[in-house]
């Protein structure tokens, strides 16, 4: 199961859009999905439960990273572990708190990454991918994901105030970057991306701005192309009915040309990730001919 985990220190930028759209569209591709929804607001987990193609795990992801509890997938495929509204009052707030386990005192901090790494372990064999929405500021629920996540993705706004938001989630204490380079050397940063571009002088100015001061960390496609997301009605409208927008392309015109770019994003990712190569080997292991039905001597 590879983990990316999407999130930057600033609320509003659509991380729980992408989240979501990345998430059916993997499904309807084939790949057994788990999202992990660490934001209290829980938007993610209401707009998967709208698309009625999601089953919410038996517990919350407040249980699963406050308590040892164990969980079975459904086998369907497409599970959420989804947000209570209760993390940041029972976590966020009291990391620091001590409590006794196995007659030692362990910070709530240290007890919930335990927590979350032997959850997402178990989760291992059941899902191809994990995508965890992750909450609107840098805490400690970001410090647990980052150290158990393969890679990250950050949606950013066009605007010239991105820039302290994105150095933060570069290389603030709980920043990327840091993380990797002290507990997680492997965790790969795909890149920012900008979301709900529109053709304004003020973002056309702030994305030449930004691009001159950290460009070399936005998402681009093969060509070195940085990837847009742009702002259109048809992604917010199928957020509130809970469906993909590849599903209302038939239908609307401009989501068409919308889906095309963002399909394109997805499958990017998916390569990025190894998502893809993980795929063909699966088909390749899948297409080998039965010993049984072939004839062939074991």
């Amino acid at each position: 199961m590879k983990t990316l985990y999407i999130g930057v220190n600033k609320g509003g930028v659509g991380k729980s859009t992408i989240t979501c759209q990345l998430a059916l569209y993997a499904r309807s591709q084939g790949y057994k999905v788990l999202v992990v929804d660490l934001d209290d607001q829980a938007n993610a987990t209401n707009c998967l439960n709208r698309s009625g193609k999601v089953t919410p795990l038996s517990k919350t992801v407040t249980e699963v990273l406050m308590q040892n509890v164990a969980i079975v997938p459904d086998g369907s495929g497409f599970n959420i572990l989804a947000a209570d509204g209760h993390l940041n009052n029972v976590l966020v707030e009291q990391a620091r708190v001590k409590v006794e386990v196995d007659n030692i005192q362990t910070e709530k901090s240290s007890i919930a990454h335990q927590n979350f790494a032997s959850f997402l372990a178990t989760m291992d064999e059941h899902f191809d991918l994990c995508i965890i929405d992750g909450p609107p500021s840098l805490d400690i629920r970001v410090t647990i994901a980052l150290t158990l996540a393969d890679a990250v993705l950050s949606p950013i706004e066009l605007a010239q105030e991105s820039i302290e938001g994105m150095s933060n989630t570069l290389y603030g204490q709980r920043g990327v970057l840091n993380i990797k380079s002290l507990f997680n050397q492997d965790l790969q940063f795909l890149g920012f991306v900008p979301n709900m571009v529109q053709s304004t002088a003020q973002q056309r100015n702030a994305f030449t701005e930004l691009n001159e001061r950290i460009g070399q960390h936005f998402f681009t496609n093969n060509e070195g192309v940085v990837a847009l997301i742009p702002l259109r009605s048809a992604i917010s409208e199928c957020q509130k009915q809970g469906v993909s927008i590849g599903d209302i392309t038939k239908s609307n015109t401009m989501a068409r040309t919308t889906w095309a770019g963002l399909r394109k994003i997805f499958d990017l990712i998916f390569e990025r990730m190894g998502l893809e190569e993980q795929s063909l080997e699966e088909q390749s292991l899948n297409n080998q001919p039965d010993p049984i039905k072939t004839g062939t001597d074991n």
